[in-house]
Parts: structure tokens; C-alpha cells; sequence
């Protein structure tokens, strides 16, 4: 199994999650001007140095609620008086550059890593609800480990499936998976691996919407809908710049998808993002959306479906007898050997899992494949062809990272639909 990606838990500054709020609420406390700004640095900082990847700051009926998403679970860590809140929406407005007297619109903003506490770039949305603004914080990646290809947690077939497709001048590498799976890095991760191959000889562009990660030597261009500047429009700007390889954020429209799976059959390699539950379905998808068969089947050169696991505390993992209605779930027999469960420690802080790692189902294209597309099959008849082709599903990836303790049967369960297996 290729290695997986460490957690940045910074545990020389990271304080227990039970004692963050008596921190911030004596910060808030403290009368001179500094308290707000104190309070919502700790708010950020912590957040960071136990690896959260979205800061929740929330008005409810009695109070204001602080949570953290910590491997893709929201953990409450504080709640505060409700006479704080309008300062602490004023601050982060500030440090973001948004208008702060505006409380009836959403805004979207961005904190510059050296505004930031925590000395990482975050990117800051505030919605108005019936009790105030809602506000949440995405901290963005700034390790470099984040972008290389094998330390994201995929088994060695895929990363080495996926370096053959980058490696061709043409085609369409399309990526899907639920919010959050992690479908942005694993991009970043195949563009450095990209820039690597061809050193400085490929002309990269990205249509973004926001721009997340800056990278070196890429042309990245995020897309401003409020100017009629969609990734459409961006990307037959950009058919005109010469590029080799183009990065679409996501294809949201058929339009977008009609010229990206064209770019692919005419001398550009194009990388993209498309929602559906699994590899096959994204075919169904581009044929529902009116996308010919014979495009789909000339131009897609594979699909990865991918999620994220969260991996057991290597600290605290001991073993436990999972529950046989959980193999089931999965189409399975109950298995016997030894599985691991964190049991919670200080270094996890009681959860029993610590950082997180990619699951992957991936859809090269080959001949056969490509003929069957143009029969526009179900998505159930295309996996099951995959599958006898030698495709591992999601299922079977994330059974094997269990079988050998680097996660729970439970947490499968949560993260994997029903339908993968």
C-alpha cells in the first residue's frame, strides 16, 4: 500500500480541545482592544495546529458556537456569549477585506497566510441567518507533502494507472467524489507530477473557482460568475492561449462539459472534476447531460472516484471484533483476523483516529471499454464489466486498508455508499 500522508497535528502547540474555550472566553473578557483579536487568533491557531480543515462559527438561540472539522467530523469545542458575536464577525471580516457593515448578503473573502495566526492562507465565507451571520473558515493546505501523488493514501495500481494517463498528450482524466474528498489535492498532486515529467516544456492553465493552492509556473485563473466569467467562458479563452494541459475545476454545466471532452480529443490533456457516486456513473452522466457516446468514448481517458478514510490513532489502535452486520453492509462475509480501533488518547484527543488517507476506484479506458460506452449502458452494466476486467471498487480498496488496521469496518461504513458494494 503506498504510504500515507502524516497528520500535521502540531502537538507542541496544540491545546486540549476541552480547554480551548475557557482560553477564548478569557480573551474576550479582557476589556482592552486586544481581546477579540486574541480570541478569534486562538479560534484560528487551534484550529490549524489540530488539523482542522473548516472553522464553523455559528449563531444559535442562546449562544455562539465555535466547531471544528477535524477529519471530516465537526467537533463542538465552544460556546459563547452571544454579545461577543458581532465583534467577532467584525474581525474576521476585517482580516478577510470584507465589508463589515453589510450583514444581509453573503461575502467571500480570503485571509493571506501573513495575516493569519497560524501563518496559512484560509479562505472565509459569512452567510446571513435569522440570528446573524454564519461564518465558516477553510484552512488551506500549505505542507508540501500535500501535493505529491504518493503520500495521498492510494494503493500503488492507482498512482501508477494514474502516471501512465498524465503521461499522454491527450485525453480527459476526470475525477468525482462527494464534497470535501479530497478531489482538489489529488489534482495538484497530478499537475506537480505533470510539471515534474515535462519540467518547464508544458504550458499548464487552471479555471478555478477559487483559486485554493497557488502553484509555481502554472497560469491560474479563477472564475467571477458575478461578470459573466464562468469556466465556460474561460476555457474557450484559454483554447486560444496554447495550453497542453488545461485544469477545469469542476464541470458544472453541459456546456463546460461539451468543450472540455472536446479539448481532450484535440491535443490537450484536460483534468477535471464531475459529480456521480461512482467511477462508471460518471459516463451515464456525460451522456445525460447530451455529451455524444462517441466524444465520451474517444476523449475520457479514465475516471477516479475517490473519499477520504479517517486512519486510526497509531497510538492508541488496539485490537476489536467488529460488528458482522458491518460485512454485510459491504456484500461480504464476516471475516476472521485481527482488526484495529483507536480506543482515544491525548494524542487524538480522545477520538481514536488521527488524520485521514485517499480510497480510490479507478476507471482507466481501454478498447473494450470505450466500445461499450458507445452501447450508452447503465452505470451497473458498465461497473460490473469494469469490475470483471480487474477494477477495484472503493469497497474493496477501503476493506483492504481495515484488514490490515489502518482503519475501522465503522468508518467504511460511514464514508462508502451502499451501492459501491
Amino acid at each position: 500500500m503506498s504510504k500515507t500522508r502524516k497528520p500535521e497535528h502540531d502537538l507542541a502547540r496544540a491545546m486540549p480541545l476541552a480547554a480551548i474555550q475557557e482560553r477564548i472566553i478569557e480573551s474576550l473578557e479582557n476589556n482592552d482592544d486586544t481581546g477579540v483579536a486574541d480570541a478569534v487568533d486562538l479560534m484560528i491557531s487551534q484550529g490549524a495546529y489540530h488539523t482542522a480543515s473548516d472553522i464553523h462559527i455559528e449563531p444559535w438561540s442562546d449562544c455562539l458556537s465555535l466547531r471544528y472539522r477535524i477529519d471530516g467530523i465537526l467537533q463542538q469545542i465552544a460556546v459563547i456569549s452571544q454579545e461577543y458575536q458581532p465583534k467577532i464577525t467584525a474581525r474576521l471580516k476585517v482580516l478577510a477585506d470584507l465589508v463589515v457593515y453589510r450583514k444581509d448578503v453573503p461575502q467571500d473573502g480570503r485571509i493571506d497566510s501573513e495575516k493569519a495566526s497560524c501563518g496559512r492562507p484560509m479562505r472565509i465565507s459569512t452567510v446571513p441567518t435569522i440570528r446573524g451571520e454564519k461564518i465558516v473558515i477553510r484552512l488551506l493546505g500549505d505542507s508540501p507533502d500535500l501535493y505529491q501523488l504518493d503520500t495521498l493514501g492510494f494503493q500503488k495500481h492507482i498512482t501508477s494507472a494514474l502516471r501512465d494517463i498524465i503521461t499522454r498528450s491527450q485525453g480527459t482524466l476526470l475525477l468525482t467524489g462527494p464534497s470535501s474528498s479530497g478531489k482538489t489535492t489529488t489534482i495538484y498532486a497530478l499537475l506537480r507530477e505533470m510539471m515534474k515529467l515535462q519540467r518547464n516544456a508544458t504550458n499548464i492553465v487552471t479555471i478555478e473557482d477559487p483559486v485554493e493552492y497557488t502553484i509555481d509556473k502554472v497560469a491560474q485563473i479563477q472564475v467571477n460568475p458575478h461578470v459573466e466569467f464562468t469556466f465556460a467562458n474561460a476555457l474557450r479563452s484559454i483554447l486560444r492561449q496554447d495550453p497542453e494541459v488545461i485544469m477545469v475545476g469542476e464541470i458544472r454545466d453541459v456546456e463546460t462539459a461539451k468543450m472540455a471532452v472536446q479539448a481532450g480529443l484535440t491535443g490537450h490533456f484536460v483534468i477535471s472534476t464531475i459529480h456521480s457516486g461512482t467511477a462508471a456513473g460518471v459516463f451515464t452522466r456525460l451522456l445525460d447531460m447530451g455529451i455524444e457516446p462517441f466524444l465520451v468514448a474517444s476523449s475520457v481517458s479514465g475516471v477516479l472516484a475517490q473519499r477520504l478514510l479517517r486512519l486510526n490513532c497509531p497510538d492508541c489502535a488496539r485490537p476489536y471484533t467488529p460488528d458482522p452486520i458491518l460485512f454485510r453492509h459491504f456484500g461480504q462475509e464476516e471475516e476472521k483476523g485481527e482488526f484495529f480501533r483507536g480506543k482515544g488518547c491525548k494524542a487524538c484527543q480522545g477520538i481514536g483516529y488521527r488524520g485521514r488517507a485517499s480510497v480510490g476506484e479507478l476507471l482507466p479506458v481501454n478498447l473494450e471499454i470505450a466500445e461499450y460506452v458507445l452501447q450508452r449502458p447503465t452505470t451497473a452494466q458498465l461497473h460490473r464489466l469494469a469490475v470483471s476486467k480487474g477494477m477495484k471498487t472503493l469497497a474493496d480498496d477501503a476493506m483492504e486498508k481495515a484488514r490490515k488496521g489502518i482503519t475501522t469496518i465503522e468508518e467504511l461504513a460511514r464514508v462508502l455508499p451502499l451501492s459501491n458494494a
